[in-house]
């Protein structure tokens, strides 16, 4: 309603905590894969949560019904992608379509889900069978994270994970807008200056390498033969 925005030139808050959540290392996904064995809901979830981006609440209900078979328009094969709204910015009320966030489905993603009990509303279940809250999911991966000796990881950590390695994969700004259903650019743009910082640092690591033994002094060349023009007498 008004003209001007008042908070215009003022910089946003922070929590204080530099980065918020932990993203996940290589070293550490590798160290929760050894813990929890293909097959067990800590291992689906965690292939979840790296594969798709969703937050707690879209894992939460992440099911069969989110799977549709599209016909690539190029080939003609037809593939498998996850089509969801994601609830965050279904509820949004700036916007005045929901955002549906749609990806191909990763044979990575596929082959964990394969071991999906048939039958649930949803992949991730409780021990009585039932579908997670999303406070329930975020307790249950603290739990399998722990078990891990992963006390600093947590799920939305994973999410954090994917953007950084999209990013160092020269992911644009419109794919990571697609992927995890940013509608800013503000968001993508974190990503995508951070992995460029990293990139750039290590193609240029060599530079910090110097000669120790710039200004030492170098030993002369043996002597060797003089060279010259070889003289002679022309006959008459």
């Amino acid at each position: 309603m008004v003209e001007v925005n008042p908070a215009n030139g003022i910089k946003r808050l922070t929590s204080g905590n530099g980065e918020g959540f932990h993203t996940w290392e290589v070293s550490e996904i590798v160290q929760y894969e050894k813990r929890h064995a293909r097959g067990t809901m800590a291992r689906m979830a965690l292939a979840i949560f790296m594969f798709t981006g969703l937050r707690l609440s879209d894992a939460a209900i992440f099911g069969r019904q989110h799977i549709t078979q599209v016909r690539n328009k190029d080939t003609g094969i037809w593939e498998k992608w996850i089509r969801i709204k994601p609830g965050k910015t279904d509820k949004s009320k700036v916007r005045k379509e929901a955002i549906v966030v749609e990806l191909p489905l990763l044979p990575e993603l596929e082959d964990e889900l394969s071991f999906a009990p048939a039958g649930n509303l949803t992949f991730l279940v409780t021990e009585y069978g039932r579908p997670f809250s999303e406070n329930g999911l975020g307790n249950k991966m603290r739990q399998w994270c722990d078990e891990a000796g992963l006390p600093g990881c947590s799920a939305h950590g994973v999410r954090k994970a994917g953007a950084t390695v999209a990013a160092e994969n020269r992911a644009t700004h419109e794919q990571l807008k697609a992927i995890y259903g940013w509608t800013t650019y503000q968001q993508p743009d974190h990503y995508i200056r951070k992995a460029r910082r990293r990139i750039v640092a290590q193609s240029a690591r060599t530079l910090l390498v110097f000669d120790r033994n710039e200004n030492e002094n170098v030993p002369l060349l043996a002597g060797v033969e003089e060279s010259g023009t070889k003289k002679y007498k022309k006959p008459n």
